[in-house]
């Protein structure tokens, strides 16, 4: 206050100026991952604001929550979509995305069918039975042993052998052999 007979002492205030995020522009890390592996994901771009912080989720922007900070880690079991956001007291941004996709395990045969008793000269025609080829797999056959004498890919394979021989069948795919 200031008057006639005085001028006091003043009281003070201080406004502090909170700066606004701008939208993150991309997630970086491993996109495609094999079943069972996990993969880090990281924030780029943007500004983060004054008191913001980093939003994960799935689903959608503000969807199902996954996570804060900078980075998460992350073991989708079916492809999905990770989404990034910064939020804080002054703005909340759009989102940057990236999707992960899961590639699938293979899982080994189970058995082989087919006619295993022939006479000399003769063919026969051995079969794959069961297991699962997982992401780009194919089944592989083989003799004297598993990764043995390559003899050719498919579900089924036609065979002349001149003495008895042991016959093996796997999948070699993306992310295993079985």
């Amino acid at each position: 206050y200031s008057g006639t007979c005085n001028n006091t002492s003043c009281a003070s205030s201080t406004v502090t100026v909170n700066t606004f995020s701008t939208a993150p522009t991309s997630i970086s890390g491993t996109n495609t991952i094999c079943s069972g592996s996990s993969t880090t994901l990281t924030v780029n771009g943007g500004f983060l604001g004054s008191g913001d912080s980093v939003e994960w989720f799935t689903d959608s922007c503000g969807g199902t929550p996954a996570g804060t900070g900078n980075s998460i880690t992350v073991s989708p079991i079916t492809t999905t979509t990770y989404f990034a956001r910064y939020t804080g007291p002054c703005s909340t941004t759009s989102c940057a995305s990236v999707t992960v996709t899961v590639n699938s395990l293979s899982i080994a045969p189970t058995n082989i069918s087919g006619t295993t008793t022939i006479c000399s000269g003769d063919s026969t025609t051995l079969n794959k039975i069961g297991g699962f080829a997982g992401t780009g797999a194919t089944e592989e056959w083989f003799s004297d042993s598993c990764g043995g004498t390559y003899l050719g890919t498919g579900n089924s394979i036609n065979i002349t052998p001149v003495s008895t021989t042991n016959y093996f069948v796997r999948y070699s795919g993306t992310c295993n052999t079985t």
